[in-house]
């Protein structure tokens, strides 16, 4: 019963990264739109038409930044999105797919980024850097204590074989 929770919980994780390598590769794909010329004047239209008034000026400030950017600037951000993507891709399928190398390799991908998520939140604090913060280390401790138990419960089952 527990490793039917417990591997539903693991394919949910999964689930979540997929839906991130999916954002990832939509801001990507429109990161590489910026290159072509008019982008600007255009993105600066369709942030005009959103309904978003109270955060208006904080969207136009956030689109004027990224659009200041040079073309291979603009490229290497795009290439850095899908690379974390492919991660993710990879990591959501693994775990979807119940494998232990994609458990491992979301330990190690999360814990990897942990420290850099902390500075951002340190130099900026926000409920959603706090709250990815906090996602990030709930899935680290639960993929370890999965290998722990995964562990312990081999090690039992090895004992209990020997002695029959």
């Amino acid at each position: 019963m527990r490793d039917k929770r417990s591997g539903g919980l693991l394919i949910l994780i999964g689930v979540f990264r997929l839906f991130k390598a999916l954002l990832l590769i939509v801001a990507a794909l429109g990161t590489l739109r910026l290159l072509h010329p008019g982008t600007m004047s255009a993105l600066i239209q369709w942030v005009r038409e959103l309904p978003i008034t109270p955060g208006h000026d904080v969207v136009m400030r956030g689109a004027a930044r990224v659009t200041r950017l040079s073309p291979k600037r603009i490229q290497e951000l795009a290439i850095g999105m899908f690379a974390y993507a492919a991660l993710f891709i990879a990591e959501g399928i693994g775990l979807v797919m119940r494998r232990v190398w994609a458990e491992y390799l979301t330990i190690v991908a999360t814990v990897s980024f942990i420290p850099f998520e902390i500075y951002e939140l340190v130099k900026r604090t926000t409920p959603m850097r706090i709250a990815i913060l906090v996602i990030n280390i709930a899935i680290v401790g639960y993929l370890v204590w999965r290998r722990v138990e995964s562990r312990r419960h081999e090690g039992h089952s090895r004992l209990f074989h020997r002695r029959s």
